[in-house]
């Protein structure tokens, strides 16, 4: 995959560089660019396969890079990033791949299968489209109303209000909402979808398999320390979270 980076510290550049030379010989670093003006002019002349992104630059964002180019690349992009709470869950929106810095083996090979795998999707323009319009709402102090899903059948767009209930399965996770036709499963995993979520003050992770709307509660049944949800399902609450719930329900 011809990949060009573009950071504004040359150290991430370094280690990427190293990581990528050891164990991904596939991904080839053709060009480094080290702010928002450089990027847009690399990835115009080298049309690459994969973009590692960072989020913030001295003259800019990744995001404001992405909107320079006047459409999103039909490339692959990683997001880079630091600290960013608002790019992340923007980035999360639209189920895409960041890394954190500093990058470690273990998240570099991870995000590079995620990316063999999504690489024939076609869907990447519009999983950016997504994903800059859920950051323009967060700088704005509003919180994206729509999720985005992509599986090998195509994306999906799911009101975050009609989301019931999220639940672990292995490393992948099954969303359940309102109005749903079949099973939806998305790669991610709950870890992922708590984090997305944090913002979000009638979201919980209630267990270690599942992170629930609070808004779709219908019952707190304390013998068993259950959740009965609107959708009729029931959903387990662990030992450490039934207090901090109880509090979040009532504030509710």
């Amino acid at each position: 995959m011809k990949t060009i980076i573009i950071d504004d510290e040359a150290n991430s550049h370094e280690v990427l560089r190293r990581l990528l030379g050891n164990r991904h010989e596939d991904v080839q670093v053709v060009a480094s660019a080290f702010n928002v003006a450089e990027g847009v002019q690399l990835i115009q002349a080298h049309q690459p396969d994969l973009v590692f992104l960072d989020i913030e630059m001295p003259d800019g964002t990744g995001f404001d890079l992405l909107q320079r180019l006047g459409a999103p690349p039909a490339c692959m992009v990683v997001f880079i990033t630091a600290h960013n709470k608002y790019a992340i869950t923007a980035i999360h929106f639209g189920a895409l791949d960041y890394l954190l810095k500093p990058v470690s083996v273990e998240a570099l090979d991870y995000c590079l299968n995620r990316v063999r795998e999504k690489r024939n999707e076609g869907m990447i323009i519009e999983q950016i489209k997504h994903a800059f319009e859920s950051y323009q709402q967060l700088q704005q102090k509003k919180m994206p109303t729509r999720m985005l899903v992509s599986t090998l059948e195509g994306i999906h767009y799911i009101p975050v209000a009609d989301i019931v209930r999220l639940e672990a399965q292995q490393n992948a996770t099954e969303i359940f909402y309102t109005g749903a036709k079949k099973r939806l499963i998305a790669s991610m995993n709950i870890g992922a979808y708590e984090e997305q979520f944090e913002p979000y003050s009638s979201f919980m992770r209630v267990h270690r398999a599942h992170l629930v709307n609070l808004l779709m509660v219908d019952t707190y049944v304390r013998g068993d320390a259950n959740l009965l949800m609107k959708d009729g399902s029931r959903v387990a609450v662990s030992r450490e979270n039934r207090d901090e719930l109880l509090k979040r329900l009532r504030e509710i």
